[in-house]
């Protein structure tokens, strides 16, 4: 069958009167010179970031609907508009008011500096609380090394406060891993053993000026209680109380690995916490490209994100230096979004066809968990079972010659139709431009498609065969739906501020879109849909030589959270991946997670904490709330 669609696909690519390589020799500089100038103003100053807020993105999808206007095509959005509307829940912000007070043994009260002092943390639950204050040193349960700083300390109902980091810290081969040493994790831990807050303390090699946290720091994830960074000088005050100091207990521990946590009698704390968590309008783009015959009826699907950070407020890598600063997101993702517009004048210019209708979508609210995609595929603008596929372009501007040890066939040739020419094709090397396609093992013969279809561009083609992962084709596969994800690769400049324009390879760009047409018209007209497929595995990046441990690698559900936003209540599962460890286990879009292994889960953050405790391949209890009934089930999460 895999070699039948194959052969199908190449006759349906000549059948256009034009091989791909053809189509991207034949552009004139004109087209070069018009994505260059969406590009240059999606990523320009003008539309400032296109952060999810503000009017830089307003300006973006503004713009992106004047073209798909341009172009031809229809409207499909709300009231006649090329605009589908939605609401995102912001991030956290910090309210009014914010306070800490401490009173010590006698009685005296210290009204600490907001700012100055203290500061809430981006994990913290907002609320009240007056307790009595215990030091808990690092804040640390482990049992490789067996280590507890919570061994024989009475911390129900009060405030823990824990050091930042771990013992030897400054050890990149030490004892203790990222994930125990992160807030979450100290949070959750401290939840654990009943504390009601927590005040994060910086590590004496967080820098002599004993910097506060900014709040935006860790605010994806919910701490499910109070919890601030306070000053250094402020504990070792405390400490001194008790005739301990601080310096001391921590150079202690990292010679002996020995805790030095201890209670604080007598001290209390009383802190008001203030967030808010802002609803913003946002809006996906979408204009289509209308079909005829007898697959008018049926769609396919053409994606790209339009959002990006704004000035970082949402998931920058920059750092402190970044604060404030725009990023310009030119090739995450104002280069897919290009890729969208031009694709869209190529198919306007068409005119009428006999095929499926194209509809282009640009989406809003993909860096904050897929969620105009996920909108969409739950508001669908038309059926989404009679959608039957999605090509998704994200970071499609970073196209890199890479050495291959062998060269591509010449067009029409495969690898078997080479000529032995007495030297090892391995002993070869040539350079071809990188590129990443994922879910290429969505549909039966879709791998095989990949092949071929990309054959004549030449590329070092990486192919993943799953079709979940971090951008929009995501929420289409969990429907069901196969899928394409076009990608060129990690770089250094991803979520900062120097990811500008002038560092898009707009020709390697240019060819990434060619081959993106020639599987759009090939979806578009093939007589046969093709045939969804489950997948396995999770999500991967092969162009990345250093891949960052976290919470991408901790065991997978196999679930969609719908409600991000909540503080209680539980998760939802907004839906289920196909064949994942969920689907199998028996959970169900529309349940509630309100447990995993024993540990109870308010939120998201919650759920995070305890997914990061737990171990893939290993069958843990689940109870969700299924309308009133309570029902617990066998999953085995996966990698």
């Amino acid at each position: 069958m895999a070699y039948r669609l194959a052969w199908a696909v190449f006759t349906v690519i000549i059948s256009f009167g034009v091989l791909p390589v053809d189509l991207h020799a034949a552009k004139p500089s004109p087209v070069l010179e018009r994505m260059r100038k969406d590009l240059f103003f999606l990523a320009g100053p003008e539309c400032a970031g296109r952060g999810v807020s503000g009017p830089g993105i307003q300006k973006a999808a503004d713009h992106i609907a004047a073209e798909f206007q341009a172009a031809g095509l229809k409207p499909a959005g709300k009231e006649g508009s090329y605009f589908q509307p939605f609401t995102i829940t912001g991030s956290p912000q910090l309210g009014t008011p914010n306070t800490l007070t401490l009173t010590n043994p006698d009685g005296q009260k210290r009204e600490l500096t907001y700012g100055q002092d203290f500061t809430p943390t981006g994990l913290t639950k907002p609320g009240k609380l007056d307790a009595e204050l215990v030091f808990a040193g690092y804040g640390i349960t482990a049992e490789k090394p067996a280590y507890d700083d919570y061994a024989g300390l009475k911390v129900a109902g009060k405030w823990v406060i824990v050091l930042r980091k771990s013992p030897n810290a400054g050890d990149p081969h030490g004892p203790f891993t990222q994930e125990q040493q992160s807030l979450a994790t100290k949070a959750a831990n401290a939840r654990k053993h009943g504390a009601a807050g927590i005040i994060f303390v910086s590590h004496f090699s967080d820098g002599k000026d004993d910097p506060l946290m900014d709040f935006r720091y860790a605010a994806g994830v919910s701490a499910e209680l109070p919890a601030l960074h306070m000053k250094r000088s402020i504990l070792a005050q405390l400490l001194a109380r008790e005739k301990k100091i601080l310096k001391d207990l921590e150079t202690g521990i990292d010679e002996d690995l020995k805790p030095r946590s201890c209670p604080l009698p007598g001290w209390k704390a009383n802190a008001v916490v203030s967030v808010v968590r802002p609803k913003i309008p946002a809006k996906n783009v979408v204009g289509v490209w209308e079909g005829g015959g007898p697959l008018a009826e049926e769609t396919v699907v053409i994606g790209a994100h339009y959002d990006h950070l704004g000035t970082g407020e949402y998931g920058s890598l920059g750092g402190p230096s970044a604060k404030g600063v725009v990023h310009y997101g030119a090739d995450d993702n104002a280069s897919g979004t290009t890729g969208l517009i031009e694709l869209a004048r190529r198919f306007g210019a068409s005119g009428q066809h006999t095929g499926r209708r194209i509809v282009f979508i640009a989406f809003s609210g993909e860096e904050i968990a897929l969620l105009g995609s996920r909108h969409y595929v739950e508001h669908p603008l038309f059926p989404l079972d009679k959608t039957v596929f999605m090509l998704n372009m994200d970071m499609i501007g970073r196209v890199t010659p890479v050495e291959s040890d062998a060269p591509a066939a010449a067009p029409g040739k495969t690898d078997s139709d080479k000529k032995d020419t007495g030297k090892a094709d391995s002993d070869k090397k040539v350079m071809r431009d990188r590129l990443v396609i994922y879910g290429t093992g969505t549909a039966k013969g879709l791998d095989a498609f990949v092949d071929q279809a990309a054959r004549p561009f030449d590329f070092q083609l990486l192919k993943v065969p799953g079709g979940t992962g971090p951008s929009d084709h995501d929420s289409f596969y969990r429907k069901k739906i196969p899928v394409l994800f076009f990608f060129t690769g990690t770089h250094r400049d991803y979520h900062r501020p120097s990811d500008t324009p002038d560092k898009i390879n707009l020709p390697g760009m240019m060819k990434v879109i060619d081959l993106v047409e020639v599987a759009a018209r090939h979806f578009a007209v093939v007589p046969q849909s093709p045939q969804y497929l489950v997948t396995q595995g999770g999500w991967s990046d092969p162009t990345d030589p250093n891949p960052r441990p976290g919470r991408m690698n901790m065991p997978k559900l196999g679930v969609m959270p719908g409600n991000y936003e909540a503080t209680d209540g539980g998760v939802l599962v907004d839906d289920v991946t196909p064949g994942g460890a969920a689907e199998k286990g028996g959970i169900r879009k529309g349940d509630v997670i309100i447990a995993i292994a024993g540990k109870p889960v308010q939120n998201i953050g919650g759920y995070m904490n305890a997914m990061s405790t737990q171990k893939a391949g290993k069958a843990i209890p689940v109870i969700v709330l299924r309308k009133k009934d309570k029902i617990t089930v066998q999953v085995t999460p996966t990698p």
